[in-house]
């Protein structure tokens, strides 16, 4: 059974949830470490660290408003994974919350460097309930697909309004079909 902490500079992993952030996520998607830290301080943003059996096993960081939750970040410990853990985080998040889940990866690209981890991103979010939703936007280059975990009543304007009370205004994509 997964045990969930809040992150603080004060856990014992803190250097292997550094790690993970560093080496789980491309360059351009990382987010330093301290600002993280800061944006945590807010209400409405969560960062999780979780263990089984006192062993590290990933981290889930979450950004919220009234009908949504963001997930900026989800990794498994590369130690453990292709082991179910990625699934028991968000089936974790799936009952602490009733709001529609959402989150952005990069979108299929053959040409793509990542081409096959793009493919299997997409097909372990698909399995645990969390489709494409159609829309797409473009950060530094990169196209990106959102995903959400009900398609039916996820609108891009909302999640965009989101997105951008999360960075306090400094984060302006326009999210199109």
């Amino acid at each position: 059974m997964l045990v969930d902490k809040t992150f603080s500079g004060k856990l014992h992993e803190y250097k292997d949830v550094c790690r993970l952030m560093k080496t789980a996520f491309p360059r351009n998607e990382q987010i330093p470490m301290w600002l993280l830290r800061v944006l945590a301080f807010r209400k409405s943003v969560n960062f999780r660290v979780f263990y089984e059996d006192d062993r590290f096993c990933g981290i889930l960081y979450t950004a919220e408003n009234d009908k949504y939750i963001f997930v900026l970040y989800l990794a498994v410990n590369d130690r453990i994974r292709s082991k179910g853990y990625g699934t028991k985080i968000l089936d974790w998040l799936k009952q602490n919350t009733d709001k529609i889940i959402v989150l952005n990866v990069e979108s299929l690209d053959p040409s793509a460097e990542n081409a096959l981890q793009r493919e299997k991103r997409i097909s372990f979010y698909s399995r645990n309930g969390i489709f494409d939703t159609g829309c797409r936007f473009i950060d530094e280059g990169e196209t990106y697909s959102v995903l959400a975990s009900d398609i039916d009543h996820f609108d891009s304007r909302e999640y965009e309004t989101l997105l951008r009370s999360f960075s306090f205004g400094t984060y302006k994509k326009h999210i199109a079909r």
